[in-house]
């Protein structure tokens, strides 16, 4: 009996329990939302004119009531997903459906709040505003349109090229027209577009876990359940989930030797964000046998290199955008974050020279593109490599390399690492820990930085009240909530001790 109490605490909640605890906290959350999260501003906007919304941001008090609740919520849901951990641990102790349900009622309510943790579906809209107008997103900024800051787009692209393919343009270019501009139509549409790449995303790790011998189970806990990525996605409205669901397909159709199919996948996947196109030699070698010879490789990196520019070309020729994504993917340092390392370094060295008379905007982009050049090369060692017994490890790598060496890194970036690094293969307990306390981290600054604070309020202030807070929080979920405590001890601790010494009695 003592053993089974153990392992009832250790295994936490009934999955009906843990469905209602998450839908509870993203309520919590969505409430927040409303008070904190970014706010339609132009005329268009009914929400804009209602005074019930008004009221959750004007009062200081309802400011700091929704940072409160979603401070709250992030870590209510926070716990729940490492409660969840337990049933994961093996294949056989839930379904696929019991977990997807489980998400999905973790999900759920942020399909009503005000985008939080990020504003750039404005930027989203705005592009597709560009389109509307006749004007490519990759050659000018969102500010190329009088009324593009009213319409909520973070100064960061006013004059910035387009991160994003073609086939997301298009999209966000119909959202906009259906929405007849009104924005609280357009960020629904885009939601809905973001929760089917969610499913998207979660059938295909299924897909890929069940062909790399891994539990989908545990994989899909690590990917889609995680709180930052459902956040992020849902919360936030972001196309990464599109991205991670085509790159995974492809990778899953290259495993079923379908070459036409996973380049097909890959294709969509770059038409949404362009920096997966490293995943193709990565395809190449998942097609060949575990010894191929160097002409082998160049034989199926032609074919996958020429069916990808079909499919490439034929989405360029629909949406009438060819290839502008391809300059615009290697102009990101127009928009470089200065706390990316190498954004920090170019901004760095531009001040520099700019206080002794040079040109400091070429220095900045002379900097950026020799470590461009340099992530390229590290992506070409990974796939000359001699062991390519798991080319999605290798994808793994040469996405971190590209994506910590880019003159800008959002937050969010860091989700495509930990879904390659889980989907390739089954990571230590150690590692687990690891990315449940990075996405925290993650979480936590996000929060904080992305907080809507109206003008009239003294936002730093507010913001240092959600740092301490948040961060007290998680603290408090880590060092004293006993039954999170004893899960991350893990699965080879105390449980496995209390069987054994209850087969001993």
């Amino acid at each position: 009996m003592a053993v089974l109490e153990i392992r009832r605490k250790l295994h936490g909640e009934s999955l009906r329990s843990l469905g209602w605890q998450g839908f509870a906290a993203s309520v919590m959350i969505t409430v927040a939302s409303w008070g904190v999260g970014w706010f339609p501003r132009n005329q268009l906007s009914p929400i804009a004119r209602s005074g019930f919304f008004i009221e959750f941001r004007t009062e200081a008090g309802g400011v700091i009531t929704c940072i409160v609740l979603m401070a709250v919520g992030m870590v209510w849901l926070t716990r729940t997903w490492i409660l969840t951990r337990p049933k994961v641990q093996k294949a056989t102790e839930i379904t696929s459906g019991q977990l997807g349900k489980l998400i999905t009622l973790w999900s759920a309510p942020l399909i009503f709040s005000f985008p939080i943790l990020s504003r750039d579906v404005y930027s989203y809209l705005a592009q597709g505003r560009m389109l509307h107008a006749d004007k490519s997103p990759y050659l000018e900024g969102v500010s190329a349109l009088p009324g593009w800051f009213d319409g909520g787009s973070d100064g960061l692209w006013a004059q910035s090229p387009s991160p994003y393919g073609p086939f997301f343009l298009v999209l966000s270019r119909i959202i906009f027209f259906v929405s007849n501009g009104i924005p609280e139509i357009g960020v629904g549409l885009l939601r809905i577009v973001a929760a089917l790449g969610v499913l998207g995303c979660y059938h295909f790790t299924t897909k890929l876990a069940k062909k790399m011998g891994q539990n989908p189970n545990w994989a899909n806990w690590a990917i889609v359940g995680n709180p930052l990525f459902l956040l992020t996605t849902i919360g936030g409205v972001h196309n990464d989930a599109l991205m991670i669901a085509g790159v995974f397909s492809a990778l899953a159709y290259a495993y079923d030797r379908r070459a036409v199919a996973s380049t097909m996948a890959l294709a969509i996947a770059v038409s949404v964000k362009p920096i997966v196109l490293l995943a193709l030699p990565f395809i190449g070698l998942i097609l060949l046998n575990k010894n191929p010879s160097k002409r082998a490789r160049w034989i199926v990196w032609l074919k996958v290199s020429l069916l990808s520019l079909i499919w490439l070309t034929i989405i360029g020729a629909v949406t009438n955008l060819w290839f502008g994504w391809v300059p615009a993917m290697f102009s990101a340092g127009d928009a470089a974050f200065p706390y990316a390392p190498v954004g920090l370094i170019g901004w760095s060295m531009s001040q520099l020279v700019g206080m002794l008379g040079g040109n400091g905007a070429l220095v900045n982009s002379i900097i950026v593109q020799l470590f461009q050049l340099f992530a390229l090369a590290i992506v070409a060692r990974l796939a000359l490599v001699k062991n390519i017994s798991n080319p999605v490890r290798l994808t793994a790598w040469s996405l971190s390399a590209v994506v910590l060496l880019a003159p800008i890194i959002q937050p969010w970036y860091v989700l495509w690492l930990m879904a390659f690094f889980a989907i390739s293969h089954r990571v230590s307990w150690s590692s687990e820990k690891l990315m449940i306390y990075v996405s925290t981290l993650i979480l936590i600054a996000v929060f904080v930085d992305q907080l809507s604070i109206e003008q009239w309020h003294t936002a730093w202030l507010m913001k240092t009240f959600a740092g301490v807070l948040a961060v007290l929080l998680f603290a408090g979920l880590f060092s004293c909530d006993s039954i999170t405590r004893r899960i991350l001890d893990g699965p080879s601790g105390p449980l496995d001790s209390a069987e054994r010494r209850g087969k001993k009695g």
